[in-house]
Formats: structure tokens, C-alpha cells, sequence
């Protein structure tokens, strides 16, 4: 249930913990919360059975991690745009590395590509850095990991980074390490070796008005109807091509009308 905003996150915990005592007669332990990735995740047989049933080409890199951040990373620092889908959802209002869109911070027009080509926003809004957590110091004014996206400090590095800097040179960081995001840190770690960079833009994966992609089918169609370049999910890599997404394209979009056709009263039912 991630994307649910800052209130519904909360609202959510607090029904939680009411219904904890109301059932137990005791209050939750009370103790620090670790990570966000509690929603729901899909294996990669899941995923590959998905791909199978469509036209796309993909890249199958299962048994090679390691080959996988490898082309991941090549990627970004090639300036592609990539939907990441990986793991267990994240709870709350920000997408942590597991339903998110990675990108190259360094990049001048980032920023605005991506606010044209998937969340259709205002240009000037920035969006967020991610940080590997041994090099945070280097670059922002923080002394604790932040790995929540809840935080605002000020931008030290010597590096350019427009598309995840504000106007008044703050940041709202995201640090991570490998104890809860291996993939998500491998990939930094690889942009990080090819470029001394380790940083990477994140921004959830959805498009204005649409919560966070939850499942396969969710990243698919996001995928295929915005202009992300590449997808990765689970261990395979779909990189973008006009043959190949022509007819999902037609498919989604006939998908969408007939849905859209059908009013609130039946689709409940349904």
C-alpha cells in the first residue's frame, strides 16, 4: 500500500494500532521502524510469465544480479530515463527504491524530461536524490541516515546536481545501504563506479494522478503508455522500442476505455 500520502500512512498505523489492543489488550512494541518495504512483491517466475504472454522483447538476466545492475547502470549513464520495479512495495507516501524512476541527477535537462514525458508537472519542480549512506557526508549537510525521504538538508557536494537541487540549494534526501535495499544500493554502487557519481534521481513510479504501480501489469502499463525508456523489472530489462510496445499501446488503451465506460455501481460489483 505505498502512495498512500503522509495522512493515509498514519491514518493506516493508527487503525493498526487500535485494533492491536482492542484484540491483545496490550499496546504495540513500541521500537524503531527499520524500512517501509512491507507491501506486496512478485517472483520473478511471475514476472517472466507476464513477459511471455506479451510481445515484448526483454533481456532475461535471472541467476546474474550483479549483470543486471551492470546494464541498469550502463543505462542511466547513457541519459535513459528507467522504471525500476523491484521487491516488496514500500509503504507510505514515497517511493523508496522499489516502485520508482531512476535517472541521472547530473543530467541539465532531467529535471524537465521527466516532468514532460511522465509526471506532467509544473518544469520547475525538482525532484529527489538518492545517496548511498557510506558517502552521505560528502555531499549533504546531514549527520544520520535519512532512508525515508522525509528530510531536508543542504547540498556540500562538489558535484552539479540540477535535477535533484532546489532553487535555495537543499535537497529532500533519501540515503540508503544494502541491509534493506541490496538491488537498489548495487545499482548506485555500479552508477557510482562509472562515474564517481553516488547519487541517482528517484521519483515513484507513476504518472500524475495515478498512485504508484503496485504490481507487473501496473509497471507494464505505465511503461508502455508514458516515454520511459527502459523498464527493469525483477530480473529482466525491457528496453524501449517503437515494434515491440505498438500493439500494448493499442491493447492498454482499448483496456482503458472499456473500463472507463463502466460506471462506479457495476465496477464495484464487478
Amino acid at each position: 500500500a505505498g502512495g498512500t500520502g503522509s495522512l493515509g500512512a498514519d491514518g493506516a498505523f493508527g487503525a493498526a494500532a487500535l485494533a492491536h489492543v482492542d484484540l491483545t489488550g496490550t499496546r504495540p512494541e513500541n521500537k524503531k521502524m527499520e524500512h517501509v518495504y512491507l507491501g506486496p512483491e512478485y517472483n520473478s517466475q511471475e514476472i517472466h510469465h507476464l513477459l511471455n504472454a506479451t510481445s515484448l522483447k526483454y533481456l532475461d538476466f535471472r541467476g546474474n544480479p550483479g549483470k543486471l545492475l551492470q546494464e541498469t547502470a550502463r543505462r542511466l549513464v547513457d541519459g535513459k530515463v528507467v522504471g525500476w520495479f523491484q521487491g516488496r512495495m514500500e509503504y507510505g507516501p514515497r517511493a523508496l527504491g522499489s516502485r520508482s524512476i531512476l535517472a541521472d541527477p547530473r543530467d541539465t535537462s532531467m529535471r524537465d524530461r521527466i516532468n514532460a514525458m511522465v509526471k506532467m508537472r509544473e518544469a520547475f519542480r525538482p525532484f529527489a536524490p538518492v545517496v548511498l549512506e557510506e558517502k552521505m557526508r560528502q555531499h549533504y549537510d546531514i549527520d544520520h541516515p535519512s532512508p525515508f525521504m522525509l528530510e531536508t538538508c543542504q547540498v556540500i557536494s562538489n558535484l552539479d546536481l540540477p535535477a535533484v537541487t532546489h532553487v535555495d540549494k537543499s535537497a529532500r534526501l533519501q540515503t540508503v545501504n544494502k541491509t534493506y535495499s541490496p538491488l537498489y544500493a548495487g545499482v548506485i554502487e555500479e552508477f557510482d563506479r562509472m562515474t564517481g557519481c553516488p547519487i541517482l534521481l528517484n521519483t515513484s513510479f507513476n504518472v500524475r494522478g495515478e498512485p504508484i504501480v503496485c504490481n507487473p501489469v501496473d509497471a507494464l502499463s505505465c511503461f508502455i503508455t508514458t516515454d520511459i525508456q527502459c523498464l527493469v523489472i525483477g530480473d529482466f530489462i525491457i528496453d524501449r522500442s517503437p515494434e515491440s510496445l505498438m500493439l500494448m499501446q493499442i491493447m492498454v488503451k482499448s483496456h482503458r476505455a472499456v473500463k472507463s465506460k463502466i460506471s462506479h455501481d457495476v465496477y464495484t460489483f464487478i
